[in-house]
C-alpha cells in the first residue's frame, strides 16, 4: 500500500514563485502540493507545511504576511516558522503579441529614459520589450512584483493602470481570457508557459538580483533538527516574535532592542504594522539569530523576558500573537467556499403580495411635496384613488414597495433587518451596493395595479468576498423575480429559476454588501470623516434637486417595511455605523433615479434596463440632485446612443452617490 503523502500549502494558483519554492523545497514524490489559505490550513493541520513570501531583496517586506503574522484575532496561536528558502525572482511581461509589422518600443522613445532638469539622469530598464506594447491598457499583478519592477514599467508603461491581483500567477490568469492584447501580466515564465500566453518582455526586475526570502510554516514546531531546517544557511537558527510598545513611554522600542543588544544577539530584521486598535500604534515584528532549542548560555530566553511582554514563550522563528480582540467574531477567508455553498444553496425565498393600487399610491403621496409633478406616472397623478377606466399598469419602479420581506420582529436582527440573506457573524452591518433592473414589455399588461395577487421569487445567485483580514467585505449577489401569477409549491427542481425569469415580468439584482461591527470610538471618527469627492463627468440634460426629510425616510420604510436602523435612528446611525445622519434606503434612491427617467421620455417608451452602482452615502437633510443625460455628446446624439442615458444622484457637495445606466425602447 503506497504511503500517504503529507500536503504542502503555496499561494496559488499554480506556477506562482510560491508553488516554484514548494516543488523545489518539497520533493513530489514526497508531498502533495496544493493551493491554499496558507495559515488557515497550517492552523487546522490540512497541511504539514505552508511556503509563504516573507521579504524581497528590492521591494521590502510582503505586507499581507505581515499581517497575518500579526494575528490581531488570536487565529494562528499555533502556527511556527521553521525554515526558510530563497528564490531568484525573474519577472517578465506576459501577454498576446501585437500583429505582424508593428513598431517596437525603444528606450529613446519612453518618457522615463529622456533626461529631465529634475531628473538630468533617469535610471533605464535593463531590458528592452521584445515587442510591441502600445496596445497595453491595463497590467496585473501582485503588489510587490509591480514594486520590483517599476523602472521598466516607468519606461515603457507609464501611466498604464496596474491592477493588484492576489498573486503573479492569478495575474497571468487573468490575462488569459483577454484576447484582445490590451492587458498584460507580471508574472514569471513558468506562467506563460502554463497559460500559453507571449514573453512580451523577458528580465524586467529593476535589480538583477531580485530575491525573495519565502517562509516554511508548521503547526506546534517542537526541537527541530539543523537538517529539517529548509534554507540556504542550515547552520544558523533564527528566531522571530512581534510584540507592541508603551507608545507613549519615551525610549520604549530603544530599552526593548536594548535586550538583544546586551545579551549579543544580532538583529537581522525589524518591521512593523499598525495595530489596528489604537490608531498609531504599531506591532513591531523582530528576527534575530539564535534559537530557544539551541540556547546553552540562555542568551534566547533572558533576552525574550528582558522584553516583558505577556506570553514571552519566544521559540524558534514562533510568532507570538499578543493583540486581543474577540476570536468568536472573526470569519477568516477559508471559509468563503463553505460560506458560498450554504448561501447559494439556501432555497428561494418567495413574496406573496397582492397589486393594490394603494402602496403605489402612497408613494406617489410621499414623493409630492419633493419631486415636480412631471415626475410621478401619468395614470396616477391625481391623489384621488377613484378611476373611472381601466386599472393603470404599475408604474416602473414603484414595485420597490410591493413584496417586502415578511417576518415578525422577534426575527429581525439587531439592526432592524432580517436574516434571509444574512451571511452571519462577525458581518453585522449592511449596505445597500447596487444592481440593476431588467423589465420585459409585457410587465405593464402583466402587473396591473387590480388587487390581483403576484409573486417575487428571491435567489441568492452568488457571494463574493473582498478585502483582507479586518476589512473583508461580504457582497450578497440577490435577483429578484417579479411575475403577475402565484405558482403555489414553487421548489428548486419544480420550476426551474431560469425558467421562472424568462417569464418574469421584471427581474432586479441586488448586491448587498456586508461589513464587520465598529468600535465605538472608529464609528464616532468615522462620522465625521470627510472622504474624497468624485463628481460626475458630464453636465445633465435634465435635473432636480430637493432635500430628503426624516418624514420621507419614515414614510418609505413604512411603505417597503423596512426596519433597517440606519433610515430610522440617526443616533445608532452615527455612533454604531459610523454615519453622520440617518442613510437614504438603496431603493428609495432607486426610485428617484427611476422617477427622474420616466419624466424625460415620451408616452410611447419604457425602460427597458438600468443598471447602476451606489458609489458614496445619502443622507437625510441634505440636498440631493437627481439628474439624467442622454448619452452621446448633447444635441448630437448618434444613432448607436439614441436609447441609452446616464443617470446619476450627487450629494450636497456634488459628490457622486449613485450613478446608472439605462436603456429605453419602444413600449408595446
Amino acid at each position: 500500500m503506497a504511503k500517504e503523502k503529507m500536503k504542502v500549502a503555496f499561494l496559488g494558483p499554480i506556477s506562482s514563485y510560491s508553488h516554484q519554492v514548494a516543488l523545489a523545497s518539497f520533493p513530489t514524490d514526497d508531498y502533495e502540493h496544493i493551493a491554499a489559505d496558507i495559515f488557515d490550513a497550517v492552523e487546522a493541520g490540512y497541511v504539514s507545511r505552508g511556503v509563504v513570501p516573507f521579504e524581497n531583496s528590492t521591494n521590502g517586506s510582503v505586507v499581507f504576511t505581515l499581517d497575518l503574522f500579526a494575528d490581531r484575532s488570536h487565529s494562528y496561536g499555533h502556527i511556527s516558522v521553521c525554515g526558510e528558502a530563497y528564490l531568484n525572482v525573474h519577472h517578465c511581461l506576459l501577454g498576446y503579441k501585437a500583429a505582424p509589422g508593428a513598431l517596437y518600443d525603444s528606450p529613446e522613445l519612453s518618457r522615463a529614459s529622456t533626461p529631465t532638469p529634475r531628473v538630468p539622469r533617469p535610471s533605464k530598464p535593463r531590458t528592452q520589450p521584445l515587442t510591441s506594447l502600445d496596445k497595453i491598457r491595463r497590467i496585473y499583478s501582485h503588489p510587490q512584483a509591480f514594486g520590483q519592477c517599476e523602472i521598466f514599467l516607468a519606461a515603457y508603461l507609464k501611466g498604464i493602470e496596474r491592477i493588484d491581483v492576489s498573486s503573479t500567477s492569478k495575474a497571468a490568469e487573468i490575462v488569459k481570457a483577454d484576447t484582445s492584447g490590451r492587458s498584460a501580466a507580471i508574472a514569471g515564465q513558468i506562467a506563460s508557459d502554463i497559460h500559453n500566453l507571449d514573453i512580451l518582455a523577458k528580465g524586467i526586475a529593476d535589480k538583477e538580483d531580485n530575491t525573495t526570502r519565502f517562509f516554511i510554516l508548521k503547526k506546534d514546531a517542537t526541537a527541530l533538527e539543523r537538517s529539517q531546517l529548509v534554507g540556504r544557511d542550515p547552520v544558523a537558527c533564527k528566531s522571530l516574535i512581534a510584540f507592541t510598545v508603551n507608545h507613549r513611554s519615551p525610549g520604549a522600542l530603544a530599552d526593548v532592542l536594548d535586550c538583544f543588544r546586551r545579551h549579543k544577539l544580532n538583529l537581522t530584521s525589524i518591521n512593523s504594522r499598525p495595530s489596528r486598535l489604537v490608531p498609531f500604534q504599531y506591532i513591531f515584528f523582530v528576527e534575530f539569530e539564535g534559537s530557544k532549542f539551541d540556547d546553552p548560555h540562555g542568551a534566547v530566553q533572558d533576552s525574550v523576558m528582558g522584553v516583558r511582554i505577556p506570553r514571552s514563550n519566544a521559540s524558534a522563528a514562533r510568532i507570538l500573537p499578543l493583540q486581543k480582540t474577540n476570536p468568536a467574531s472573526v470569519r477568516r477567508l477559508s471559509d468563503l467556499s463553505h460560506l458560498h455553498q450554504e448561501l447559494t444553496s439556501r432555497p428561494p425565498h418567495i413574496i406573496h403580495d397582492y397589486l393594490s393600487p394603494t402602496n403605489s399610491h402612497l408613494l406617489n403621496i410621499s414623493l409630492s411635496d419633493f419631486l415636480p409633478a412631471s415626475c410621478r406616472p401619468t395614470a396616477n397623478r391625481p391623489f384621488g384613488l377613484k378611476s373611472h377606466g381601466p386599472p393603470p399598469a404599475l408604474p416602473q419602479g414603484h414595485h420597490l414597495v410591493y413584496f417586502p420581506t415578511q417576518v415578525p420582529d422577534s426575527v429581525l436582527l439587531a439592526d432592524g433587518t432580517d436574516p434571509i440573506q444574512w451571511p452571519g457573524e462577525p458581518f453585522v452591518r449592511r449596505l445597500w451596493a447596487g444592481g440593476s433592473l431588467r423589465f420585459q414589455k409585457h410587465a405593464r399588461e402583466c402587473l396591473v395595479l387590480d388587487g390581483a395577487a403576484a409573486s417575487c421569487t428571491e435567489v441568492i445567485r452568488n457571494v463574493t468576498l473582498k478585502g483582507q483580514e479586518e476589512d473583508e467585505k461580504i457582497f450578497v449577489h440577490i435577483d429578484r423575480l417579479i411575475g403577475c401569477s402565484v405558482r403555489e409549491g414553487r421548489e428548486r427542481g419544480h420550476l426551474s429559476i431560469s425558467e421562472e425569469e424568462m417569464s418574469a415580468a421584471v427581474v432586479e439584482r441586488r448586491d448587498i454588501v456586508f461589513l464587520k461591527q465598529k468600535s465605538p470610538e472608529v464609528a464616532l471618527e468615522d462620522a465625521g470623516k470627510v472622504s474624497r469627492i468624485v463628481k460626475a463627468p458630464h453636465k445633465p440634460d435634465f435635473s432636480f434637486s430637493f432635500k430628503p426629510t426624516l418624514s420621507l425616510l419614515f414614510r418609505f420604510s413604512a411603505l417597503s417595511f423596512n426596519a433597517h436602523r440606519i433610515h430610522l435612528d440617526p443616533r445608532y446611525a452615527r455612533e454604531v455605523e459610523g454615519h453622520r445622519n440617518v442613510l437614504l434606503h438603496g431603493p428609495l434612491s432607486l426610485v428617484l433615479m427611476m422617477s427622474i427617467l420616466r419624466s424625460v421620455l415620451e408616452r410611447h417608451e419604457m425602460v427597458l434596463m438600468l443598471d447602476y452602482k451606489n458609489l458614496a452615502p445619502l443622507y437625510a437633510d441634505e440636498d440631493l440632485t437627481v439628474c439624467v443625460r442622454r448619452n452621446g455628446v448633447q444635441g448630437k446624439q448618434s444613432e448607436d446612443s439614441s436609447g441609452k442615458y446616464e443617470v446619476w444622484i450627487a450629494g450636497q457637495d456634488g459628490r457622486l452617490a449613485v450613478r446608472g445606466y439605462a436603456v429605453v425602447g419602444e413600449s408595446e
